[in-house]
C-alpha cells in the first residue's frame, strides 16, 4: 500500500471482482503499485516491495506534504511508464556541482551546512521531508492559532500530539523519525542537556582527540542557549508533578541543581527540565543555524529531496541520486572536483543509503542488489565496501511509572491541546508566547549512577511529566491527578542491536536493541524499586500495581516498535508501553564504519555526522560537532 493517503479517490464500480484504482484518470493525486509478488505468499507478515511504481503530481505533493489535507485539488498530469531497463547514472549530467552535498537537514546536517558555507564552501543541503516552523514555510496548525503565523511545530506545548497525529511525520521507516526540515528537534520535546565530559570518554568509545568538547560545546551553547523557563515572563507553569517528585527524590538524597550549570554533575541530581525553545516558540537549529545559512549565496536548500544512493567509482564518491530531476538528469547532483559528501540521514535513513550504495555487509546490499531500481545502480561487486554499517545499534530502553497525588493537574492528559486546549492559556500565549503553552510536557528531569555485577557503571535518567500515555491498574484513581516518571537507561548501556533493510528496501530494526545484556535490565529494575521505595505521604504508585512485581513489570513491557506504539495510542488502546525510546545511536560508529574524523573507511570523500557516529546512548542533547 502506498504511504500516500488517497482520499477522495475515484475508484471504477462494476458488479463483480476486485477492482484496482484507474492510474490513467485524473481522480486520484496520487497511485502506487507493485508488479513484483510478496517474497512468501504463505507468510501474512511477509516483506515485499512496495511501489515498483507510482505517481504524485508535485502541487498536490507540496500541499498534502505541509498538512493541509483538506484544501488540496488534483491536478491532472501525465504519467510515464517505466522501463525495465536501467542504466547507472554517469557525470555527464549537466548539473550544478556543489563542494559539499549534505543529505539530511537534521541537527547534525544543519549544523554542519551552516559551518561548511560559513567557510565560503558551495554547499547543497537535501532533506526528505518538507517545512515545519512558518519561518520556514510551514502551515500546519490548530485552527485555534489561525492568523498568528504559527504551526504545530512552532508551539512547544502541541509535543505530545506528535505521537497521535494521522500526518506521516516518520513515513519512510518504520519507527518515529522526524522527515521534515529540522528532523528529530523538529517533533521532539527539544530537551537540551550540556553534555558532561564522561560521554566523551575513551570508555565511551570516543577517540581521545574528541576529549575536549567544551570549546565547540560553549560555541553552540553562544548560538542556541539553554532555558529551564521558556515562557517569555520567565515564570514555570504546570509545575505541581515537579514539586511533588522532587519532595521524593530529596528522601532520597537527591541535590536540586540547574542542570547545564553543572553538566558533569550527574549523581543524585535533579533539576527542572531544560529545553532549547526561543522566546516561547520551538527553538533549535532550525532557527539558529538554518537562519544564518540561508542567507549566504553559497548556501542552496532543496527540500522533498530523496537521496537514494551516492554515485561512486570505487573509493571516489562522484555525487548523489535523488528522485527530484529538476537537480540534474534522472536525479544526479555532482560533486566539484574534491568535493564530498556529508551524510546526516538519521540511523535508519544513512544506513539505507550506504547499503544501496554498496557499503555496508553483504546481506544487505544484497538486498539491495534484487531490487529493480536499486540494483543497477549498484557498484560492480568487486567495488562494495563491506563495513559493519547498522551493527552496534544501541537505544535507551524507558519504562513509565505512572502516579497519583492530590495536587497534580494532569493538563486532561494532554489530549485537548490540539482541537480545545483551555481558552485562558490560549489567550496567554497568543499575546505574548508565555504561559503553559511555552513549553513542553517535561517538568523535571533526574540522574544517578548505579554499578552492574560486571563492574560497569550505568547511569538512569529519569523525566517527570504530568498526564500519562496508559494506565494499567485495578485501583481506582482520578484522571486529573496523574502523572508519569519515565526512567531511562542512559551513558554506560552495554546492549548492542541491528538495524538494516528488508526486501522493500525499508529501513527497520533487524535486532532489537533493548536488554542484550542483561545487567541492563537488572540496573534498571534496580532503579526502579529505588525510586519506589519511599513512595507514600498521599502519593500512589498506580502503574505497576501491587498485583504485580517491579521485575514482571519490566519483564513485560513489550519491546515493540514505535510504529506499533503509535497505533495503539491512536486507537486509545491502552498497551503497557515499549521500551523503545527512538534515541538510536551507533549504526555508523566511529572505529568501526567511521573514522575519528567521521570519514568512512575505504572512502576517499564520504563522511557521516550526528548521532549514528557515537557508540552508545547517552543523555539527550544536540550532539557537537567537530568544527
Amino acid at each position: 500500500m502506498s504511504n500516500f493517503s488517497l482520499r477522495n479517490a475515484a475508484w471504477p464500480t462494476t458488479t463483480g471482482g476486485t477492482n484496482s484504482i484507474p492510474i490513467s484518470g485524473s481522480g486520484a493525486p496520487a497511485w502506487a503499485f507493485s508488479s513484483i509478488p510478496v517474497d512468501d505468499p504463505s507468510d501474512p507478515n511477509s516483506t515485499f516491495q512496495e511501489h515498483t511504481d507510482s505517481h504524485v503530481d508535485s502541487t498536490t505533493y507540496a500541499c498534502w506534504a505541509s498538512g493541509n489535507t483538506d484544501t488540496c485539488a488534483s491536478t491532472p498530469t501525465t504519467t510515464i511508464t517505466p522501463t525495465t531497463t536501467k542504466t547507472t547514472p554517469t557525470q555527464t549530467a549537466t548539473a550544478t556541482p556543489y563542494d559539499y552535498i549534505v543529505v539530511g537537514a537534521g541537527p547534525g546536517g544543519l549544523i554542519t551546512a551552516d559551518r561548511l558555507s560559513e567557510a565560503g564552501k558551495k554547499v547543497l543541503l537535501l532533506e526528505r521531508g518538507g517545512p515545519a516552523t512558518w519561518e520556514t514555510g510551514g502551515t500546519y496548525g490548530p485552527t485555534w492559532a489561525a492568523g498568528h503565523n504559527l504551526t504545530k511545530f512552532d508551539i512547544p506545548g502541541l509535543f505530545e500530539t506528535m505521537f497521535t497525529d494521522s500526518n506521516p511525520f516518520w513515513w519512510y521507516i518504520t519507527v518515529f523519525a522526524g522527515c521534515l526540515l529540522g528532523g528529530g528537534t523538529t517533533i521532539n520535546g527539544a530537551l537540551y542537556w550540556v553534555p558532561p565530559y564522561s560521554d566523551f570518554a575513551t570508555s565511551a568509545g570516543w577517540p581521545a582527540s574528541w576529549g575536549n568538547h567544551l570549546p565547540y560545546t560553549n560555541k553552540m551553547l553562544a548560538r542556541l542557549p539553554s532555558t529551564d523557563a521558556p515562557s517569555t515572563d520567565h515564570k514555570r507553569y504546570l509545575e505541581q508533578s515537579a514539586n511533588v517528585a522532587a519532595q521524593l527524590l530529596q528522601y532520597q538524597g537527591y541535590r536540586q541543581s540547574t542542570i547545564n550549570d553543572n553538566p558533569d554533575d550527574k549523581e543524585h541530581v535533579y533539576g527542572y527540565s531544560s529545553f532549547d525553545f526561543l522566546g516561547g516558540k520551538r527553538g533549535g537549529p532550525v532557527a539558529t543555524y538554518y537562519k544564518s545559512a540561508k542567507t549566504r549565496p553559497n548556501f542552496t536548500y532543496r527540500q522533498y529531496a530523496y537521496v537514494q544512493n551516492l554515485v561512486r567509482n570505487g573509493s571516489e564518491i562522484l555525487g548523489v541520486q535523488t528522485n527530484d530531476t529538476s537537480l540534474g538528469p534522472d536525479g544526479v547532483i555532482p560533486l566539484n572536483p574534491n568535493g564530498r559528501v556529508v551524510l546526516s540521514a538519521g540511523t535508519f535513513g544513512t544506513s539505507r543509503i550506504l547499503f544501496r550504495s554498496g557499503i555496508g555487509p553483504t546481506d544487505m546490499i544484497t538486498l539491495a542488489q534484487k531490487d529493480a531500481t536499486a540494483g543497477p545502480r549498484l557498484p560492480p561487486q568487486s567495488q562494495w565496501i563491506d563495513l559493519p554499517v547498522g551493527y552496534n545499534v544501541s537505544d535507551n530502553p524507558s519504562i513509565n511509572l505512572v502516579f497519583t497525588h492530590p495536587t497534580i493537574d494532569a493538563y486532561e492528559n494532554w489530549a485537548d491541546v490540539w482541537s480545545d486546549p483551555r481558552p485562558a492559556d490560549v489567550s496567554q500565549y497568543l499575546a505574548d508566547f508565555s504561559g503553559v503553552l511555552a513549553s513542553a510536557s517535561p517538568k523535571l528531569n533526574f540522574w544517578r549512577a548505579l554499578s552492574g555485577t560486571d563492574g560497569k557503571t550505568r547511569w538512569v535518567q529519569g523525566t517527570v511529566r504530568p498526564g500519562a500515555a496508559s494506565v494499567d491498574t485495578v485501583y481506582p484513581y482520578n484522571t486529573s491527578q496523574i502523572f508519569t516518571i519515565t526512567l531511562y537507561l542512559s551513558t554506560g548501556i552495554t546492549s548492542r542491536g541491528r538495524v538494516g533493510i528488508d526486501a522493500a528496501l525499508t529501513a527497520r530494526p533487524l535486532v532489537n536493541p533493548w536488554f542484550s545484556d542483561p545487567v541492563d535490565k537488572a540496573v534498571l529494575i534496580q532503579a526502579i524499586n529505588d525510586l519506589i521505595l519511599n513512595v507514600g505521604n498521599r502519593l500512589t504508585l498506580i502503574t505497576p500495581d501491587n498485583t504485580t512485581t517491579v521485575t514482571d513489570y519490566v519483564n513485560n513491557y513489550d519491546p515493540v516498535s514505535f510504529e506499533l506504539k503509535h497505533f495503539w495510542r491512536s486507537s486509545n488502546l491502552s498497551p503497557q508501553g515499549s521500551l523503545c525510546s527512538n534515541h538510536w545511536v551507533g549504526s555508523a560508529s566511529i572505529g568501526s564504519v567511521v573514522d575519528e574524523n567521521t570519514k568512512v573507511f575505504n572512502t576517499d570523500n564520504l563522511f557521516i555526522v550526528d548521532v549514528r557516529s557515537k557508540s552508545s546512548a547517552s543523555d539527550l542533547y544536540p550532539n557537537p560537532l567537530p568544527q
